[in-house]
């Protein structure tokens, strides 16, 4: 799809991070934006930023894993727009436990956020979508979609959830002019990562994460600038940064082998 003047996207977490830079470079291409976040100051701020003549920018503080709320933003945008052509599934969390310490109650809401959000999104958007008849899905998976990794069963079972969500709907959507992209970054340097430092089995690990993340991440504007090429390429799947890269690959070449490690990075976990 290629981006132009006067096209509506719908942007979920755009209070911050990747969300912003994505609605940054839309508005700076005339796009209208439908921002989405919980946090009604960290949209203010992003409006603020991307407010420009001859654009509507529509804020709405909605929790992307109620359903209820969910309907009626998705209603509120198509009713103000009457069409949407870009809908971005950007919005997620990420907590560093293991399963022996991570409540239902954080899987439960792991998966509300970031499996159901992202299905919420789709399910309201996609008879508006299709009608369009020149649209894009991008969903945000992650590298975490590959293999599982210590202390992330949550954020990986989720964002495997997202890769098979992602394919499914682009084979059902290849002949209504809808595009698809599962988008798989690794590292971006944004709050999410520092948030984790909050909710950890192990501070001191996810502090070492975290330095990790600084150092081999890549920014938002970088990550917003792939994605943005990745929709007028109508690429299937993108994967962000060295990081992911590497991992596919060595997931590819050997795929239990990678495994070992793993179970290294979690005796680390335990005994630090």
């Amino acid at each position: 799809m290629k981006i132009k003047k006067g096209h509506v996207a719908v942007i979920t977490g755009a209070g911050g991070g990747l969300g912003r830079s994505l609605a940054k470079q839309l508005a700076s291409r005339g796009c209208h934006l439908a921002l989405i976040d919980i946090n009604l100051q960290a949209l203010e701020e992003t409006k603020k930023q991307v407010q420009r003549p001859g654009i509507d920018v529509l804020l709405f503080t909605t929790d992307i894993g109620n359903r209820e709320q969910m309907e009626q933003m998705a209603t509120a945008v198509i009713t103000k727009f009457g069409t949407i052509n870009l809908l971005i599934n950007n919005a997620g969390i990420t907590i560093q436990k293991s399963m022996a310490t991570h409540s239902l109650t954080d899987w439960e809401r792991m998966i509300n956020i970031n499996l159901w959000g992202t299905i919420y999104g789709c399910h309201f958007f996609l008879n508006a979508l299709k009608q369009s008849k020149d649209a894009h899905i991008v969903n945000l998976s992650s590298m975490a979609a590959y293999t599982g990794l210590p202390n992330q069963g949550s954020y990986c079972a989720t964002k495997a959830g997202v890769r098979g969500l992602s394919e499914t709907l682009w084979s059902e959507l290849k002949d209504d002019g809808v595009g698809v992209t599962s988008v798989h970054p690794g590292c971006i340097k944004t709050e999410m990562i520092q948030a984790t430092l909050k909710e950890s089995d192990n501070i001191a690990v996810a502090k070492r994460n975290y330095k990790m993340a600084q150092k081999m991440g890549v920014t938002p504007e970088f990550a917003a600038n792939e994605i943005i090429e990745a929709i007028e390429k109508n690429k299937v799947r993108l994967r962000i940064g060295k990081d992911a890269i590497i991992m596919d690959i060595i997931k590819r070449l050997l795929p239990t082998a990678i495994l070992k490690p793993m179970v290294k990075i979690a005796r680390q976990s335990r005994a630090a």
